[in-house]
């Protein structure tokens, strides 16, 4: 069920307000709001039922329900679901579960999930539909992804370089969410230009580290995942950025910590849905003295910035993103400085 199907687009900004005032109470009272709207999100994942009916999922139920096309994705995404309906009415029954169709920068990539390995024939079949619709495409069985015709690379494009990235990436769910998040960091830093070494934790691929590369002297990027090091490491290589440091690091298991956060003047912190308690722990004892906190979850941000606001912390500037249109889901960044 959507938001904006139940009420107008103003009602709809209201709610979404008053939702984030419940949860932050005074936190949000000066929020500053971006509102992202339809067409935007670039990553989404259609369900294929064993008819090959292409669509989602009810809410909390395995019930399919078909579309011929998707509001809220990007219009490249929306264009490609009558396409990929009439290819799959071609293809074998209760072979592929879903489909992965990601927008990067560089053009679409698709991830069937199929539920055995494909034979010669189902290969050549995807490889047809790909070269068809000028797109990317693998499968995946189990967790194993193998990539079967690409056309392009993967890429985010920034400002003057790219960077390479797998088909099956986590990734901001709007292109224009990530450069507002990577617009409001920049500006933090072009107006505080003595902040020159800063911790990235939870990096990820290095959406933030890459973008911000140019501001800094020395930014080091912590991650869970190997993988995402790995990218990050080649993608620095190959662009030359030696002030790009990595280190692979469970950081709720072993959190940066604050003895080891004094090299830092800033962190920037994007952890998963359920927050980042053991991290914040640290940074609420260490010296440091600025946090910018990305946050997809309002519940989890409440509970560390609350951490960060008794160890002396105060919320400077507030941003909710509404880059999940038409659901309950928001993204907020919290600029956060101790003894301003």
């Amino acid at each position: 069920m959507t938001l904006s199907q139940q009420v107008s687009e103003e009602s709809y900004q209201k709610l979404k307000q008053k939702n984030l005032q419940n949860t932050l109470g005074d936190y949000c009272r000066n929020a500053e709001w971006i509102w992202i709207g339809a067409h935007s999100r670039r990553k989404v994942t259609f369900q294929i039922g064993p008819k090959n009916h292409l669509g989602f999922f009810a809410e909390k139920s395995n019930n399919l329900i078909e579309i011929t096309e998707d509001p809220l994705a990007e219009k490249e995404i929306s264009a490609l679901i009558l396409p990929l309906k009439k290819f799959l009415k071609s293809q074998e029954e209760n072979l592929f579960t879903q489909v992965i169709t990601t927008l990067f920068d560089s053009g679409l990539d698709l991830v069937f999930t199929t539920k055995r390995e494909l034979n010669f024939s189902q290969i050549q079949k995807l490889i047809g539909f790909a070269k068809e619709q000028n797109l990317n495409i693998s499968y995946r069985v189990k967790n194993h992804i193998t990539p079967i015709f690409l056309v392009r690379k993967n890429q985010i494009f920034y400002s003057d370089f790219k960077i390479n990235l797998d088909s099956d990436i986590f990734i901001q769910a709007t292109k224009s969410g990530l450069q507002s998040i990577v617009k409001i960091i920049r500006n933090f830093l072009e107006q505080n230009k003595n902040i020159k070494n800063i911790a990235d934790i939870y990096a990820g691929f290095g959406a933030y580290t890459f973008a911000i590369q140019d501001l800094a002297k020395e930014i080091f990027a912590f991650e869970g995942e190997e993988k995402m090091i790995d990218l990050i490491n080649k993608n620095a290589a190959a662009n030359n950025f030696a002030k790009i440091k990595s280190s692979t690091r469970d950081l709720f298991l072993d959190p940066i910590r604050a003895s080891e956060l004094k090299k830092f003047e800033l962190a920037i912190i994007n952890p998963p849905r359920n927050g980042a308690a053991p991290q914040i722990s640290e940074i609420s004892k260490s010296a440091l003295k600025n946090v910018i906190y990305v946050s997809c979850n309002p519940e989890s941000f409440k509970r560390d910035a609350e951490i960060l606001i008794d160890s002396g912390f105060k919320i400077t500037n507030l941003t909710a993103l509404d880059q999940f249109y038409s659901t309950k889901h928001l993204e907020l960044v919290a600029i956060m400085q101790k003894n301003v």
